[in-house]
């Protein structure tokens, strides 16, 4: 068991905020762990966040003001999890299944207020309570350190307690923007010999909701999207010489980024557009080659 206390205080705070946080492990034979923990912790007051931000447009500026009583946000969170590994002459394999639950205290909202002589302007307000709980599924598996495969996929929902309006005019809703539901990865690394390395990267991100603030020439009003879910797949390729007359190793590399493109294709066009309006795989189908030097 394992258990500590965390003290924050600033001169900007008016008080002393104390975080516990506890946990205990329970070792079932030689394959298997039980993990619980508890810990508390805040977030204190910010304009600048990675919800919204002050954004430049064609000489626009959306800005973000704090409420004048706004308070830290305060979270609990629980977690447990049951840990399996098996391990023969050649194998190795294994799985982890966890579950979560945080419950937030004042957590933060941006909403609109309002617009002035320069753009749209947000005030960041401590909304109602809102619960994220959810459950992670992780699979592993390693033949003979050549081929060694990680793979993992998340449910979980984010909402507030009441519905909250993040652009005048538009429905409110409970979820938490920005946010899937649903979530997975998997990595695939083949490496037959001390020369070559192989990999396989697939990351996939779920439906959600965003914000979108009208203006721009393609997308006059305000609404809120719903996005599609994205299926990320990369790859890379490597092989390394030795060179042992100047004692280093050169390592060459060509791959792939995003194959198959998936990738946002309703940005907006023209000096007033939403600049914070960007989601998904943060670039297009992308060919790379490169070249790593390494000396002892």
């Amino acid at each position: 068991m394992l258990s500590g206390v965390r003290v924050d205080k600033h001169n900007l705070l008016d008080k002393v905020i104390v975080s516990p946080r506890v946990a205990l492990l329970y070792k079932h034979a030689a394959n298997t762990q039980f993990r619980l923990s508890y810990g508390t912790g805040f977030r204190a007051p910010q304009a600048f966040d990675t919800d919204l931000h002050i954004a430049f447009a064609g000489g626009g500026v959306s800005r973000v003001q704090l409420a004048p009583d706004l308070r830290e946000e305060r979270s609990k969170s629980f977690s447990g999890s049951v840990n399996y590994d098996k391990a023969t002459e050649k194998w190795i394999a294994g799985f982890t299944l966890e579950g979560f639950y945080t419950q937030l205290k004042n957590a933060f909202v941006l909403e609109e207020i309002g617009t002035d002589d320069f753009g749209k302007v947000f005030e960041k307000r401590n909304g109602n309570n809102a619960k994220v709980a959810g459950t992670t599924l992780e699979l592993r598996a390693n033949y003979n350190k050549k081929v060694q495969l990680e793979t993992g996929f998340t449910l979980q929902q984010s909402k507030y307690e009441n519905p909250v309006s993040y652009l005048e005019g538009i429905e409110a809703t409970r979820s938490f923007l920005r946010t899937p539901d649903e979530y997975g990865f998997a990595n695939l690394n083949i490496t037959p010999n001390k020369r070559w390395t192989i990999n396989l990267n697939y990351v996939y991100t779920g439906k959600m909701k965003i914000a979108h603030a009208g203006g721009a020439d393609n997308f006059p009003e305000d609404q809120m999207v719903h996005t599609k879910a994205f299926s990320e797949v990369n790859s890379k390729v490597s092989h390394t010489f030795n060179l042992s007359k100047f004692k280093n190793v050169i390592e060459v590399y060509a791959g792939v980024k995003n194959i198959f493109n998936a990738y946002q294709h309703d940005f907006d066009i023209g000096k007033n557009r939403d600049s914070n309006y960007i989601y998904g795989p943060n670039m297009p189908r992308t060919f790379f080659v490169g070249l790593k030097i390494k000396t002892p």
